[in-house]
């Protein structure tokens, strides 16, 4: 159970500390900017001409963002979506994957570099207190 003031809490967004109020506000402003936007590449789909953006963080890490609508023009997302066959364990269309990793062989796509969250800049909880 947490306290009130336990500084593993998310913190609360309350009236009585408006400096408080406004830091929290930007650390969430540069999260979104740090996991929705920075380092993101577009990527084509080499089978159907979809583009999503791309974040490679390491050599196995890869972030995807189906954007405005992509996953809807994507015929094996389509398929699925429908009932087709979907096999085992695949949470995303196997055709971009191929053409992710294409991308990256070819040094089309980079690893990103400055989007670390856990850098000296941005930490997770900026707040945190040890106690």
């Amino acid at each position: 159970m947490f306290k009130k003031n336990d500084s593993r809490r998310a913190p609360t967004w309350d009236d009585t500390d408006p400096a408080r109020a406004a830091r929290l506000h930007s650390y969430t402003d540069l999260d979104r900017e740090t996991y929705t936007r920075a380092g993101f590449q577009p990527v084509e789909c080499r089978s159907c001409g979809t583009c999503v953006s791309v974040r490679k963080n390491s050599e196995k890490h890869t972030s995807i963002q189906w954007t405005e609508g992509s996953d809807r023009m994507c015929p094996v997302l389509t398929d699925w979506r429908a009932g087709g066959e979907r096999p085992e364990g695949e949470d995303t269309c196997p055709r971009m994957l191929a053409s992710i990793r294409y991308a990256y062989a070819e040094g089309l796509l980079t690893i990103s570099e400055g989007v670390d969250p856990a850098d000296d800049e941005h930490m997770v909880n900026p707040l945190f207190v040890p106690e």
